[in-house]
């Protein structure tokens, strides 16, 4: 029973710091994300053992390619070499910040892979964890409600 209880405490606490709507990012971690003021912008982490992922960013890509919004992909294998050729095999076309320091993770502190942020001036709009069918279409919905 006190397994089970310390169980849920912990990541129920950890829930408690990810960050969520109305949430302000820290400057130097929007800085490290190259975020500018009045843009909106998809933060997208995700690692190259998550099957999700692989299935995800091609659809994030082609919304980046149509130009509905600005996105950044945060990469969040611990060998960076694997990050990189998961980049490199997928062609992503947009930026992609290895988060080797885990800064980033840790600030976000995402409840699961893929785990997308909508962000505005500094502030997180919106949240989506785990697998979305069809997330190219969910995203061009959600910026259009944003904008």
């Amino acid at each position: 029973m006190f397994k089970k209880i310390t169980y849920s405490l912990l990541f129920s606490s950890i829930a408690l710091f990810a960050l969520e709507s109305g949430d302000s990012i820290p400057k130097k971690i929007q800085e490290k994300l190259n975020l500018e003021t009045d843009k909106v912008y998809l933060i997208d982490f995700f690692a190259s053992w998550c099957k999700s992922c692989k299935k995800e960013l091609p659809l994030v890509a082609n919304i980046y390619n149509d130009k509905v919004v600005q996105v950044v992909g945060v990469n969040v294998d611990k060998i960076q070499e694997d990050g990189e050729k998961f980049v490199k095999d997928l062609s992503l076309p947009f930026p992609v910040v290895y988060d080797m320091d885990k800064s980033l993770v840790k600030t976000f502190n995402p409840l699961g892979f893929p785990a997308i942020y909508y962000v505005k001036n500094g502030k997180v709009i919106h949240v989506i964890f785990g697998a979305v069918e069809d997330i190219d279409k969910k995203i061009a919905e959600d910026i259009k409600s944003i904008k």
